[in-house]
């Protein structure tokens, strides 16, 4: 394959040739682990996998066996050393072929693909004929009874002192860790005894069948047929049916106990903590419901994806108790999870999907070592801090790739910097091109939040008892880590607007006649600014919604099946201010009113996730700022209710006015229960106590204008 390396934009080049080599790298070594040139410890697998089924196998076999007569046993002892002869034969003679079908049989289920002409095949064959004479000679001693050690239910019996408690009525606490000894060397409850593998009658047939006598060793083939034609069918059918050739998981960090290997000890691990799913099984996709039948070896994709899938359907954490699900509207029960997530969700989604696997690997999440968490945690840190705001990108690069794009940005500004200096820059030049060429990776609340998230996944594997350690347990941070973290990221917080804000004021909206005199940019802002409403409230107002008390115009902040509130003591009346009164919002209000509409701005359009109007209106003002020079990050809409807030409690006034005021929580008692006195007159009172310059701000009414144009008197001392 040809690829362009955009050689005309050399930092593109460089980062593609990098990406290039990285993946003909990943080709080449995907290719070497499909052939006979792997790895040691493969082929150490592959041999330990012989042995296992073999004994198995045999195990199987006599544990269903009928009663066979002395002849039958001594018959089969023969047998044995018969075959034992056949294969210390072949090893005198470097003879590989007898060891050449269990091979294949071994590596066709382990998926690798066996060459029979590379030169370590004759060094893998050579030892698997010396394993298949340790097997045999396993086979006679066990035919006579003949044992290395006691049983582990013998061993467990003598070491125990009390009796083992039901699983069923113990109450498995919640810690990163099962409660279980699995990471010990002492045995574990053998709930699972010698269990049969799918393939281990092939393996069986492989193995050469003891001639008749030693002298003439049989052919290959016909050892073969033999030993098939000895096998039972009973044997053969329970063979094929069993299940441990499901890939065994061995926790990261833990060491296989005393007297088990890597299937009967997850066979173990599943009995003392069997699965405890208390969900409804009939809503998840049959992804989902096929990673829960796993039992263990649930992989790190499909646990985010049945974390996220169980959030579309209204469950949250705690997984280990039953819980009752948010209700899901009808036209969204078909629909995708991540488009029955919430907005904040699905970018969590949709991150966790794109970052972590490419950090961690699509393993079992069992099989994930902390440390590799702890360094896709550090290695988070470097994500651009706009990483998720261009659809387009997300389409175009992957996170990991956004990375890198930034890392080169960086090592070539730090480039320019040293050559800048060592071109004799004064420190002032310097600062410029940082200032200029920085470019912000994610704040720490970000960091904190997407890192929360995996959190979350691995407790909710913990609670269903799918794994047996929680290697995301370390994606957690106190509060005095929090702040640490702030302290040290700077000033990155909303802030109240200062004079900038008359930079919002001079520009286009404000300034040029409206197309709509409702025009939302125009209002929204101006109201967020007199009266502190935050954006959902102020673009869902109706003419309904206005009044007056006492000659005093009022505006009502209502949940209705309509509307909605952030919090109970959201739901307020607001004296409507002067300001906003002179720049003609009641006329506004009766215009709306007269034309029948329900809304001050009725051609908004709802989110389609999140169903308000602010999620589509607060895209609409950021474009706005950035297209018209006043963009400053922390300077937002909302920074307009804080600003409002802020003159509030300059003027050391009473606190329970400014709480109505603001829709805050009532601070005390008497104000939560005799508060009902502060009429609208003191409410408007302290509304005229915030004042805004608006006199650069065009009126909308041409009435208001020409009012506004008229010469005023003048007193002169």
């Amino acid at each position: 394959m040809c690829f362009s390396l955009r050689i005309h934009v050399l930092r593109d080049a460089k980062i593609l040739a990098r990406r290039l080599t990285e993946l003909s790298d990943l080709v080449f070594a995907a290719d070497a682990e499909t052939m006979m040139a792997i790895a040691p410890e493969i082929q150490v697998r592959m041999l330990e996998s012989l042995a296992r089924f073999e004994i198995e196998a045999f195990e199987r076999t006599r544990a269903v066996a009928a009663p066979r007569s002395p002849e039958a046993a001594v018959s089969d002892l023969r047998r044995e050393e018969a075959l034992q002869s056949t294969l210390r034969h072949a090893l005198w003679l470097g003879d590989r072929e007898v060891a050449r079908r269990p091979l294949k049989h071994v590596a066709a289920h382990l998926g690798i693909t066996l060459d029979d002409g590379d030169q370590d095949w004759t060094a893998l064959a050579y030892e698997a004929t010396k394993v298949l004479l340790d097997v045999s000679q396993e086979r006679a001693r066990r035919q006579q009874g003949i044992y290395q050690q006691p049983t582990p239910v013998f061993r467990r019996a003598v070491s125990t002192v009390e009796p083992a408690a039901n699983p069923d009525q113990v109450r498995q606490a919640e810690m990163p860790v099962a409660p279980a000894t699995f990471a010990g060397a002492k045995a574990l409850p053998d709930t699972a005894a010698h269990a049969p593998t799918s393939f281990a009658t092939d393996i069986g047939a492989a193995v050469p069948e003891a001639p008749p006598a030693p002298d003439t060793p049989p052919e290959p083939d016909q050892q073969q047929e033999a030993a098939i034609q000895d096998e039972p069918s009973a044997v053969m059918s329970s063979l094929r049916d069993s299940t441990v050739l499901t890939p065994a998981i061995v926790p990261a960090g833990f060491d296989l106990p005393e007297g088990y290997d890597e299937a009967s000890w997850q066979k173990a691990r599943v009995a003392a903590r069997p699965p405890r799913i208390l969900i409804d099984r009939k809503l998840l996709s049959e992804k989902s419901r096929a990673a829960l039948d796993k039992q263990r070896g649930i992989t790190l994709v499909e646990a985010i994806e049945l974390y996220f899938e169980l959030l579309s359907w209204g469950y949250r954490a705690p997984f280990h108790k039953h819980q009752k699900r948010q209700g899901i509207p009808e036209k969204l029960k078909a629909a995708s999870v991540a488009e029955r997530l919430c907005e904040d969700h699905r970018g969590k989604y949709r991150l966790a999907l794109d970052y972590w696997p490419a950090a961690l690997g699509d393993e079992p999440v069992d099989e994930i070592p902390v440390d590799e968490v702890n360094d896709a945690l550090e290695r988070f840190w470097r994500v651009p801090a706009n990483h998720s705001k261009s659809e387009t990108d997300r389409a175009k690069y992957t996170l990991t790739e956004l990375i890198e794009k930034a890392d080169a940005k960086q090592a070539q500004l730090d480039r320019n910097i040293e050559t800048a200096k060592t071109g004799g820059a004064s420190s002032e030049e310097i600062d410029k091109m940082r200032l200029a060429g920085h470019g912000a990776r994610i704040s720490v609340a970000t960091y904190l939040k997407h890192g929360r998230v995996m959190r979350a996944v691995g407790e909710m594997l913990m609670d269903m008892q799918l794994i047996d350690q929680n290697p995301f347990s370390i994606c957690t941070w106190t509060k005095d880590e929090e702040k640490a973290l702030k302290s040290a990221e700077g000033q990155r917080k909303r802030e109240a607007w200062d004079d900038r804000i008359y930079d919002l004021w001079g520009s286009r909206i404000f300034q040029e006649p409206l197309e709509d005199i409702g025009e939302p940019l125009f209002w929204a802002p101006l109201i967020a600014r007199h009266q502190g409403m935050r954006m959902e409230e102020i673009l869902q107002l109706g003419p309904d919604d206005f009044g007056s008390d006492k000659g005093i115009p009022y505006l009502r902040i209502r949940h209705t099946i309509v509307n909605g509130v952030k919090t109970l003591s959201s739901a307020r009346t607001l004296p409507v201010h002067p300001q906003l009164i002179k720049l003609g919002l009641l006329k506004l209000v009766a215009q709306r009113r007269k034309q029948g509409h329900i809304r001050l701005f009725p051609f908004l359009n709802r989110g389609k996730q999140k169903d308000t109007f602010s999620a589509n209106f607060s895209k609409t003002f950021g474009y706005y700022r950035r297209t018209n020079e006043c963009y400053w990050p922390g300077l937002d809409f909302h920074a307009l209710r804080t600003t409002f807030h802020h003159d509030l409690l300059g003027d050391d006034k009473s606190d329970a006015i400014r709480c109505r005021l603001m829709g805050h929580t009532y601070v005390d008692e008497g104000d939560r229960s005799y508060g009902q006195n502060l009429g609208i007159e003191k409410l408007a009172k302290r509304m005229e106590s915030v004042v805004v310059d608006i006199s650069m701000i065009r009126r909308p009414f041409p009435e208001d204008r020409e009012e506004n144009s008229k010469p005023r008197l003048q007193v002169v001392g």
